[in-house]
């Protein structure tokens, strides 16, 4: 018997939400940051050590190179001074 094999489930800028855990891979390092801001043009997210305000094909063009994940976590990656932010935004 075969088993239909699965599909690749490819992720894009439409999952990023405010709350969202990225891990983000940028040229000196990488972090965890939480999604801040999700606006019809741009993605914003902050972390204890990035930060990142992107398009929706710029997230879409990290997401492919691998620079940009979706990491499935329940805590908030982001400094206090943004904490603000964030719960307005929710």
């Amino acid at each position: 018997m075969d088993f239909p094999r699965p599909f690749p489930l490819q992720t894009t800028a439409a999952a990023l939400f405010p709350g969202t855990t990225v891990h983000y891979s940028y040229r000196t390092g990488d972090s965890l940051a939480t999604v801040i801001e999700r606006t019809e043009r741009f993605v914003t997210f902050v972390g204890a050590e990035c930060d990142g305000r992107f398009t929706h094909e710029q997230i879409d063009r990290l997401i492919d190179d691998g620079r940009l994940e979706v990491v499935l976590d329940d805590e908030l990656h982001v400094p206090d001074h943004e904490l603000p932010k964030l719960q307005s935004t929710e």
